[in-house]
């Protein structure tokens, strides 16, 4: 019986991904970026996620950035900037000094902008041009960015926190929202109430899941809105399963896309309040 779903809801094969773009690479390409390598091993690309989807996720934050109305002026929160997936292009698309990252492996963070700007982070001619700030504090202690910020981004933390974690990450993110700051942030998305986590701690490599409702009450002890999106909508397994991670946007008042995000606007028709 032919599905329902839509291509992009129709889960990608994992195997397949890495072999396509094993394809185009040269040995040397595959070696130094990581590609063969599991997600979490001790490489810039690898240790944030599956190397061989680094391109491809970094690419996509960027865009549902820009279809959210970031604009060069904007100051730009990157919860867990890693080894700048996300960050080489907003630093680069931001005026200097608006790109905030937080990342509390120095090592990785170093690497990366060397394996990206060809250069550690206190050499990078890329890095005094665009003026970025970082902290590598655990606590999600967000107040060196000195007052409040217009968009956030964490990527693949909450796929990883336990509840009380996952709250304080919540509770740090609203105190550097204004009224219109637009903040994003994953988690893996399941069905069953009995799969939702309720083990504290910090889990990576190994990831944890959440309901909806689950997440929805943290963000309402934010004070946070919360929606959850359909962007981007791959990687829907049978059993409801969201591997993608989708991102849940979180305001402190009532979202409603604005003028630049009605451009896209199919992008967020399916938008549903989870709080």
């Amino acid at each position: 019986m032919a599905s329902n779903l839509l291509l992009t809801q129709q889960r990608a094969d994992p195997v397949l991904m890495r072999s396509e773009l094993v394809k185009h690479l040269t040995d040397k390409e595959i070696a130094r970026l990581g590609v063969k390598l599991g997600a979490g091993s001790d490489h810039p690309r690898a240790f944030v996620g599956p190397p061989f989807l680094y391109d491809l996720i970094g690419g996509m934050q960027f865009q549902l950035l820009m279809e959210l109305g970031i604009r060069e002026y904007h100051r730009m929160l990157d919860v867990g900037c890693g080894s700048l997936r996300l960050g080489r292009f907003v630093m680069n698309y931001l005026l200097p000094g608006r790109y905030f990252g937080v990342e509390p492996n120095q090592k990785i963070l170093n690497e990366g902008c060397e394996l990206q700007f060809g250069a550690p982070l206190h050499k990078s001619q890329v890095i005094a041009a665009r003026q970025p700030k970082f902290t590598h504090n655990t606590e999600f202690d967000f107040s060196f960015t000195d007052g409040p910020v217009d968009f956030v981004f964490a990527q693949s933390i909450a796929s990883h926190t336990g509840p009380e974690m996952t709250r304080k990450l919540l509770r740090s993110i609203a105190s550097v929202c204004h009224k219109d700051t637009v903040a994003m942030v994953t988690y893996i998305r399941c069905i069953n109430p009995d799969k939702s986590n309720k083990t504290e701690g910090w889990f990576y490599p190994e990831c944890v899941t959440y309901t909806d409702e689950a997440f929805g009450k943290f963000a309402s002890e934010a004070g946070l809105h919360a929606y959850r999106s359909v962007w981007p909508s791959v990687n829907l397994r049978s059993d409801g399963l969201v591997t993608t991670q989708q991102p849940t946007i979180l305001t402190r008042k009532p979202w409603l896309p604005g003028i630049g995000q009605k451009l896209t606007a199919a992008l967020f028709e399916g938008i549903v309040k989870i709080n």
